[in-house]
């Protein structure tokens, strides 16, 4: 179902899809009683990010009878990221093989099923899917240590899934990376929008990451921490929580897979602690009001962690050693996040006092992590 499939849809110009698009895009995949729906009856929400959009679908159930095909759909649409993220380019998979590992993952049993992937006559690429029964996941929830186990789990069936996408060096994605954060290393344009947001960035622009990502890559590779497929974009929403699992399956699935590369699995793992305390889309503030995950909380984590890896790969890894590496996990993540936003603010010229707030606060982290794992004078 990941062959590229035209559809006769022309989005409007600024692509945003009507109803009719979108009954049509779905229509091409479902064909039995979709093609038939009338458009007007279709709850549609449309909801943009930097890289993607996203519209969730739903159509009444029949006057008669049973439905043959899913009353619920999830449409993803892919946006141009822009050229701050070419840097991945050559690492990250292409909107078709996004599809196809989506499609791969979702076979598994893990996450949605995927209906077809599709290009519309105005050259928009995007795929439609299972609308999943689930709900974001919030800092709170792993505060439960249920959820907390099944996240757990679920990052290392993620990480040695088994995939057609080619693996690429981990050290290409940090060339790339290291390159990327030194474009923006003083950079007055970026000092001077913090400025007009009213909040201060000076010290994170002044400060140069790439040598101190360089001392956590090699101690990384000194305490060999392992690789696998790792998503990066680990952030919460990017985790649903199923309001009605069934006993015995996770209660957790993963979306959003366009970064999806090599690297180690420390990043993914690091990432979610770190990610407790962010949610990058609320309308008041991007830090989360929560309290950060506590080391008996992340000691769980791992040792869950690393009996599903050690199941899936026959290795005899211990949760102390995913602890240690998360630890320097935690510095990757947050690096990816910075030279991302930082990346925004440069192209877009964003001076969101919200965002600008949330990285100085990554900023933060950062720089106490760092200084808490005796990588200060490196």
């Amino acid at each position: 179902m990941a062959t590229l499939t035209p559809v006769a849809v022309t989005l409007p110009k600024d692509k945003v899809p009507t109803k009719k698009n979108v009954r049509d895009i779905i229509g091409t995949f479902l064909t039995k009683e979709w093609p038939y729906v009338d458009p007007e009856t279709l709850t549609v929400s449309y909801h943009a990010s930097f890289a993607n959009a996203h519209c969730p679908v739903e159509r009444p159930k029949p006057a008669t009878g049973t439905p043959t095909e899913t009353l619920k759909v999830f449409i993803k649409f892919h946006n141009d990221a822009g050229d701050c993220l070419e840097i991945f380019k050559s690492l990250a998979p292409t909107r078709h093989e996004e599809a196809l590992f989506c499609h791969e993952y979702g076979r598994t049993g893990l996450g949605a099923e995927v209906y077809g992937f599709f290009k519309t006559q105005d050259g928009t690429l995007g795929r439609v899917e299972e609308l999943l029964d689930a709900r974001n996941l919030e800092p709170e929830d792993v505060e439960n240590s249920i959820i907390r186990a099944d996240v757990a789990k679920g990052l290392a069936m993620f990480h040695v899934l088994k995939t057609s996408l080619e693996k690429r060096a981990v050290k290409s994605y940090y060339e790339a990376v290291i390159n990327g954060l030194r474009n923006y290393h003083k950079m007055d344009k970026l000092k001077a929008l913090g400025k007009e947001g009213g909040v201060s960035i000076d010290r994170l622009v002044d400060y140069d990451y790439g040598r101190r990502l360089r001392n956590v890559v090699e101690k990384l590779e000194s305490i060999g921490g392992k690789t696998g497929w790792c998503i990066h974009d680990v952030q919460f929403m990017n985790v649903m929580v199923k309001n009605d699992a069934k006993e015995g399956v996770s209660k957790v699935t993963l979306i959003d897979f366009e970064f999806v590369m090599q690297n180690y699995r420390a990043f993914d793992i690091g990432g979610h602690f770190m990610q407790k305390m962010f949610k990058w889309f609320d309308e008041e503030s991007r830090i989360a009001d929560c309290r950060k995950y506590t080391e008996e909380e992340k000691r769980h984590f791992c040792d869950e962690y690393a009996g599903q890896w050690n199941k899936l790969t026959g290795d005899s890894d211990t949760g102390d050693q995913v602890f240690l590496e998360s630890e320097y996990g935690y510095l990757l993540a947050i690096a990816f996040d910075m030279h991302n936003m930082l990346c925004f603010m440069d192209t877009q010229g964003d001076k969101n006092p919200l965002d600008l707030l949330g990285l100085n606060k990554l900023f933060d982290e950062f720089v106490d992590q760092y200084a808490k794992l005796n990588l200060i004078g490196s």
